[in-house]
């Protein structure tokens, strides 16, 4: 069964609009049934916008091809002509014959199109991973399979170079031999394809090495050197690609992209690996400084089985700090909704917050809104969408929304991951429902000159594209100031009519700025007064219209940026007012009044003032309050890694006159956020910047009243204790708005940050025993692979962190492989796993005789033997490597950013060289390896007080019995049980003649009868003479 498939559900959503950045769509249509849309992307050509589009089911003009899939190259400009489709191949299937090997190539179905990526203006990538490739020789053959295959056409001439680098001429009895290693038959080259910014290719191959997978990169410029060649199999110099290791079925290469995600400047690769790890998924890094073979850097992996994890991904600078950040769609997550679990997909992020070093767990998850829309199912890196330094990120769901017609969640980036909402969700635009819509995303281009990255969007069930343009983005800031601040009714300074009145000026100034905004910004400015109060209750008033509301246009010149308004308020009479107490709140909301500018407002558009009636001041209408604070933590430490949050105990009085506005401030370290209000008094608090310090103000009461004190607790959470170097530290204080003695006394808290890890470490043999002789098994002196060798022996050890920091520890291992210079265990492969660097002192112990080149690709364990009869006299011989008689072979491992919960896993391979126990037969063998581990330091930079140790072994038992459980009897055994039976006989004999049994009278028989009759007649006749 090809990995190539389409996965479709049904769902609903109702999400919150909260910012439409993208204007109506531009829709492109194709074949009906092409899949038109499945693959995307913008490309320039001539300094003119087009948007390719693949459909992998589409009918071309290749000769007897069905189904073999197409490109289209469709203009954005309505004046240039609908969309055409691009000639990369007009061949039907091919046959070629070379000396004594005939090659063939399938077209049909081939889904040429799949893949589709602009490397350049000049030239672009299309791939068909179902193209199928057949070799024969005589009556052998290699078998059609589906190896891929991709074109890169040169737009200037026409011509287009394939690529294929799957195709093989083994046959399919070679592969047999070989035990089907190496075998790309089903490569499906092209299922997913990159381009690196340096124009290298980077393609993935899920089918390749039995499903395991495969990355292949190659340079543009080297691909193209190749030529027009006119041999079935092109020779393309400096491919570089991963090699055949670990599980198969995996599908490795399902999804890639490119991106600095090392500690250089070199394009790394970020490759999905869906079913990897029993179908939870990895994502892996592959260095891009590797050449030939690629290796792995670093590897994501998901936390949930059947996720599918990894397929998608995305690189971009979310968080604007300058390194590339990595996003994972996993489209079949389960959320745990209302104690249920339902299928609503997520995507992740990891930041990298150091050049190289990311997260074991991911730093920011979204989930999605429908159940079964298959959230994540594509990623796109949209640019800087907003133009406010962030990188933002589009989302697809190709099933969600209302009947499952399909939608796009777009996300801004910032300072710390992307929002927790997003910012736009785009519904599909077709009628209809599964059009799958947001199947496919592709950005970074500015299709429209607009200066704002644009996005496009396929719809491949409905055959169809969408273009959506960007608007301009024009930054607004609001400033509200009221003269004076406060509302004394017995300072009458205006006049209403024959009325004196207390009034107050209000001073409204909007700020624009963007990124090639309109010249004129034409707003519609809404003023209210008291705004918490109905209409008909309202205590301030405009004494331009004596009305408790305005609306005015403000026109903003975009060389000035700044466009202010003032008007004048007045109180109303006292006998009029009943609330004298709660404040007056002044708000001033504006929007864009002419929205044909292509733009839209982002920032400020809404701002609040607040004043209030003075009372209870005494003589000198001067309110003194005398506000004093005291605060604690109630823990006075917190570790690295475990329950990152903080209670402080607060408790706040005011001996003096009423404070007005008055408010707790608290300044929070970095990275860290305000949770909830605790205890007696539960205060409304907000988190917000000040003077680019992020600090959090609670409501203390306006007025806050004398002799009422508040207690109260504040719980934070606390972030990136990694990097803290002793401590965190809280500063708060009350303020308010009184002009004399408005603030309390400053308190300082500080929170000892430490760090602590539990470590375990755990062993085990498979087997734990074997028993010799083995069955049908002939040891050889020279033995030419690892099967002839012996049974398969492995160790494995696990180091596990139960926490709560992460550290740094180095693993060692001691394996016994001979004794008295005997060999007994052949150690064939060095101990490794991913995400560990494991070394040996000497390199030569591993496979000395190099016989895994000549061995099986899969060896089974030894069964366990359970032996009937042992024999309890036979000697057992101990070997560690304590012992100086014990050849050993020492492994040492460094175990990097161990994190809580986490494991890291060696294991060592050996055969058990039997060739040894044949010359001492019925000497038993305990064979015991030890490991041991050594925490080197916590990967923070506060250190723990005691860097744990520890050890454990793990043995193999060798033992022996007679083949079928049989014994050799000595001979003088033998000639012992005759004499003892012998002399048993004459015994029974003796006893049986003492008894009587031989003197017994016999019975009479027949023959008796007529002996009696004879002798009567004799007589008779004598007595008659």
């Amino acid at each position: 069964m090809f990995v190539f498939r389409c996965v479709c559900v049904v769902v609903c959503v109702t999400v919150s609009v909260c910012l439409k950045l993208l204007d109506e769509a531009v829709m492109f249509s194709g074949p009906t049934g092409s899949l038109f849309g499945f693959s995307v992307d913008f490309q320039t050509i001539n300094n003119k916008s087009f948007v390719v589009i693949g459909a992998p089911k589409a009918n071309t003009s290749q000769p007897g091809v069905t189904e073999g899939g197409g490109v289209f190259l469709c203009p954005f400009s309505p004046g240039d002509g609908a969309c055409a489709i691009v000639n990369f191949d007009l061949t039907g299937d091919e046959d070629h014959s070379s000396s004594d090997m005939r090659f063939q190539t399938f077209k049909s179905q081939q889904w040429f199109g799949a893949s589709v990526r602009a490397a350049s203006s000049t030239h672009l990538l299309a791939c068909a991973p179902l193209f199928h490739w057949n070799v024969h020789k005589g009556s052998a053959e290699s078998g059609k399979t589906p190896v891929g295959t991709c074109f890169l056409l040169d737009h200037n001439t026409g011509s287009s170079t394939p690529f294929s680098p799957c195709r093989g001429i083994m046959m399919d009895d070679d592969y047999t031999r070989m035990n089907n290693r190496n075998d790309q038959r089903y490569c499906e080259v092209g299922f997913s394809a990159d381009i690196t910014k340096e124009g290298r290719l980077i393609l993935g191959a899920p089918g390749s090495f039995y499903f395991q997978g495969q990355v292949i990169t190659v340079r543009v410029g080297d691909l193209l050197n190749s030529g027009q060649s006119s041999s079935p199999i092109q020779y393309v110099a400096d491919i570089h690609q991963s090699d055949e290791r670990g599980f198969y079925d995996i599908y490795r290469g399902y999804s890639v992209a490119s991106g600095v995600l090392t500690r250089d400047s070199i394009p790394d690769y970020l490759v999905g690996v869906p079913n990897d790890r029993n179908t939870a998924g990895t994502v892996r890094i592959y260095d891009g400084r590797s050449s030939g073979l690629l290796r792995v850097y670093h590897t994501f992996q998901g936390a949930q089985v059947a996720s599918y994890f990894g397929h998608s991904v995305a690189v971009a600078d979310v968080n604007n700090d300058g390194m590339d950040d990595v996003l994972v769609g996993a489209p079949l997550f389960m959320d745990r909704v209302m104690e249920q679990l339902q299928e609503r997909g997520q995507v992740v992020l990891y930041l990298q917050k150091k050049p190289g070093i990311f997260s074991s767990e991911p730093d920011q998850s979204l989930i999605g809104f429908s159940i079964y829309g298959r959230f994540g199912s594509a990623l796109a890196a949209l640019g800087d969408l907003d133009m406010d330094g962030y990188q933002d990120v589009a989302i697809g769901a190709p099933w969600g929304g209302q009947n499952g017609r399909g939608q796009v969640f777009i996300y801004l980036g910032n300072s710390n991951g992307l929002s927790v909402t997003p910012s736009q969700v785009i519904d599909s635009p077709l009628p209809g429902s599964r059009t799958a819509f947001g199947f496919t995303l592709r950005s970074g281009a500015d299709i429209d000159a607009n200066g704002y990255p644009d996005l496009l969007v396929g719809a491949w069930a409905a055959d169809r594209a969408f273009v959506y343009r960007s608007r301009a983005v024009i930054q607004t800031r609001i400033a509200l100031t009221l003269l004076p601040d406060f509302l004394n009714p017995d300072v009458k300074m205006c006049h209403r009519g024959s009325i004196s009145v207390s009034c107050f000026v209000i001073q409204v100034c909007v700020h624009v700025s963007g990124h090639r905004i309109p010249q004129q910004t034409a707003l519609w400015v809404e003023l209210q007064l008291d705004r918490m109060k109905q209409p008909m209750t309202r205590r301030t008033l405009l004494m331009s219209s004596s009305q408790p509301q305005e609306s005015m246009k403000l026109m903003v010149q975009r060389e000035v940026g700044v466009a202010c308004v003032n008007h004048t308020a007045y109180l109303r009479p006292e006998e009029e007012i009943r609330d004298k107490l709660s404040p007056i709140f002044i708000t001033v909301n504006a929007s864009l009044l002419n929205t044909t500018q292509h733009a839209l407002l982002r920032g400020q558009t809404h701002a609040a003032a607040q004043t209030r009636i003075i009372l209870d001041c005494g003589d000198d209408n001067i309110c003194v309050p005398d506000l004093k604070l005291s605060a604690k933590p109630v823990s006075d430490s917190v570790l690295v890694g475990g329950d990152q949050s903080v209670l402080l105990s607060v408790m706040a009085v005011n001996d003096g006159e009423g404070a007005y506005e008055t408010e707790l401030v608290v300044q929070i370290p970095e990275h860290t956020h305000f949770q909830s209000s605790q205890g007696v008094n539960r205060l409304v608090c907000v988190q917000r910047k000040e003077n680019q310090t992020v600090v959090v103000t609670c409501d203390l009461g306006n007025p806050m009243r004398q002799g009422h004190p508040l207690q109260t607790g504040l719980l934070f959470s606390v972030g990136r204790l990694e990097e803290v170097e002793s401590h965190i530290t809280f500063s708060l204080r009350i303020r308010s708005k009184n002009p004399v003695n408005s603030s309390s006394n400053k308190v300082t808290v500080r929170v000892e940050v430490k760090a602590a890890a539990t470590l375990e470490i755990r062993g085990g043999s498979s087997p734990p025993e074997i028993v010799l002789p083995l069955r049908d098994w002939q040891p050889t002196t020279h033995p030419g692979s690892l099967e002839e060798v012996g049974p398969l022996v492995e160790h494995v050890y696990e180091l596990r962190n139960q926490g709560p920091s992460s550290v740094n520890a180095r693993l060692t291992v001691d394996f016994p492989s001979a004794w008295q210079h005997h060999l007994l265990l052949y150690i064939f492969s060095n101990a490794s796993e991913e995400s560990l660097s494991c070394q040996t002192l000497n390199a030569s112990q591993i496979d000395p005789f190099k016989l895994v080149s000549n061995s099986s690709s899969v060896s089974a364990v030894s069964p366990l033997i359970q032996q009937e009869e042992t024999n309890s006299h036979s000697q057992t011989i101990h070997v560690n490597c304590s012992s100086s008689e014990t050849g050993c072979v020492r492994f040492v491992c460094d175990v990097m950013a161990l994190g809580r919960g986490f494991s890291a896993v060696i294991r060592i391979s050996a055969r058990l060289w039997t060739h040894t126990l044949t010359q001492t037969p019925y000497l038993n063998y305990e064979l015991a390896s030890s490991a041991s581990y050594d925490v080197i330091n916590a990967s923070s930079k506060v250190q723990p007080l005691l860097l744990s140790s520890g050890h454990t072994q793990t043995q193999l038992s060798v033992l022996w019995r007679p083949p079928d459980g049989e014994k050799e009897i000595p001979i003088g055994y033998i000639v012992l049980s005759i004499i003892s039976g012998l002399l048993l006989l004459c015994l029974l004999c003796f006893i049986f003649w003492k008894l009587g049994f031989f003197r017994r009278t016999r019975p009479p028989t027949d023959d008796d009868d007529n002996d009696d009759e004879d002798q009567r007649l004799a007589e008779e006749s004598h007595m008659t003479e």
